[in-house]
């Protein structure tokens, strides 16, 4: 990653959605599906985020590749650990750290949010961010379940943030189906935006 990266543009779009969160010194979640995972752990280098990576053996390896970022990998996911690791996120960001999760992970299906991040956000009250990378040519594993992408030498990668999504703890008792469907459609719009960029940049 480090090797195809130098060799890239990146932009970011959509830093102005957490620049008052910087300013309050509120800290977030950044919500990425699964198949951002090694572009994302890049991108946010160097900045003690907690991120979620799975128990599992395979997590493991994220999970280093978390810490050689300069991150802090929490480990746990929907099907193993789950509490604990919400228990941990959750301390680290009334801590004031910034934290990521990959709400369709580890198993998926694709692009379908888990409650888990939901609750992560209501017991911390920190917002959800989304957060997706798309690149203007770039790898895609299409035989995994996320179908991963990884970027291509020399590409433009485009990193496209949304707007906070705040979860309070009555939103979470009056019923959570409707605030998984309200942000996975937020963090789908995140998607598309991001996929218009990267289909735009090919045709100049």
């Amino acid at each position: 990653m480090c090797a195809i990266m130098i060799t890239c543009r990146v932009r970011r779009i959509g830093e102005e959605n957490i620049e008052n969160l910087k300013i309050q010194g509120q800290p977030w979640i950044y919500a990425a599906w699964h198949n951002n995972t090694a572009s994302a752990v890049w991108a946010e280098r160097g900045q003690t985020v907690a991120m979620m990576a799975s128990a599992s053996e395979d997590g493991e390896l994220i999970a280093r590749g978390i810490a050689a970022f300069g991150n802090d990998p929490i480990r746990g996911s929907s099907s193993t650990a789950g509490d604990k690791a919400i228990r941990d996120m959750v301390r680290a960001l009334r801590a004031g750290r910034l934290a990521a999760v990959t709400p369709d992970g580890p198993r998926g299906p694709k692009y379908q949010l888990q409650p888990g991040a939901l609750w992560i956000a209501g017991l911390s009250a920190c917002p959800l961010v989304p957060y997706h990378i798309e690149c203007s040519r770039q790898w895609v594993f299409n035989k995994s379940w996320d179908q991963h992408k990884i970027p291509k030498p020399f590409s433009t990668v485009y990193v496209c943030i949304g707007e906070p999504f705040f979860v309070t703890k009555q939103h979470l008792r009056s019923g959570i189906e409707t605030l998984v469907n309200e942000f996975e459609q937020r963090m789908m719009e995140n998607v598309a935006r991001c996929n218009q960029l990267a289909i735009g940049s090919k045709n100049l």
